[in-house]
């Protein structure tokens, strides 16, 4: 890594932390990486889902439920990638906008199932063309080989922190964006 191609924040940190012995690409990867999901979740909730009044997370769990259709509350959690008590405060959201609905499950009553109604899967339908033209749009300054590249080596930094396979192993779940596929297992 040179000099020239550091951003002013690495730079600082260089400075201040450049006398200790850490792996400083490491962490610019990391750094970098955080920053980036970061901006970038900004970014299409300003200008893809604030329009429709969605978060990212329940804009997620609307995906989640359309790539897969219904599943258990807590397999719906585990795919967005939150906890089983936010997960509760989303889908009650969604649902009161109508977007999608419980029931509880007809073998164990404890168990709740979630699925898109039809406004939801009209939502989610007129909403992911608007998002991937955004996603698009962010890494046009990347050619088609970078972008394969960079979305291989994500799979990998996944891998590594999932637990050894791209989408962790038994609860595999591929956010928007990516091209790796394997379905949430219903009922674990």
């Amino acid at each position: 890594m040179s000099e020239h191609d550091l951003l002013p924040a690495e730079r600082k940190v260089l400075e201040r932390l450049g006398h200790l012995p850490l792996d400083f690409r490491a962490m610019a990867a990391i750094s970098n990486l955080f920053r980036a999901s970061t901006a970038v979740r900004r970014h299409m909730e300003r200008r893809v889902l604030a329009p429709d009044r969605l978060s990212w997370t329940s804009f997620v769990a609307l995906w989640v439920l359309w790539v897969w259709g219904e599943m258990e509350s807590r397999d719906l959690a585990a795919a967005v990638g939150i906890s089983k008590p936010t997960s509760t405060g989303v889908v009650t959201t969604l649902e009161r906008r109508g977007l999608v609905r419980r029931r509880r499950n007809a073998e164990d009553g404890r168990m709740v199932r979630v699925s898109l109604t039809e406004e939801g899967l009209r939502k989610i339908e007129e909403l992911f063309p608007r998002f991937n033209a955004e996603e698009r749009a962010l890494v046009s300054r990347l050619s088609p080989a970078e972008q394969e590249t960079l979305a291989g080596l994500l799979r990998s930094l996944l891998g590594a922190v999932e637990g050894g396979t791209a989408g962790g192993g038994d609860r595999e779940a591929v956010r928007p964006g990516a091209r790796l596929v394997s379905a949430p297992r219903p009922g674990r």
